[in-house]
């Protein structure tokens, strides 16, 4: 089976997150994942967004596609707001 590839980038934070900055990058490939050396991801975060990376990673028609839905997702905790965006790499 063939995987879809994603690169995940924080694009805002907003509120009192330690752990998450705006411009972190990492990537999931061949459902592995890949953080670049320097950078890091809070695990609930991540915990936030693996349902839909899990989705999307397999191949479907677009109407059942999720990032045809949003691409955007939040962290959980509600003192800060950690944007994800979730865009297909080749």
């Amino acid at each position: 089976m063939t995987l879809r590839n994603f690169k995940i980038t924080v694009t805002c934070v907003e509120g009192s997150c330690s752990r998450s900055k705006a411009g972190t990058v990492f990537y999931v490939r061949n459902a592995r994942l890949e953080i670049p050396d320097g950078q890091s991801v809070c695990l609930f975060a991540l915990g936030s967004i693996l349902a839909p990376l899990i989705a999307a990673s397999v191949p479907t028609d677009p109407e059942n596609d999720i990032l045809e839905i949003t691409r955007e997702f939040q962290c959980p905790d509600p003192l800060s707001k950690v944007i994800f965006r979730i865009d297909e790499i080749n």
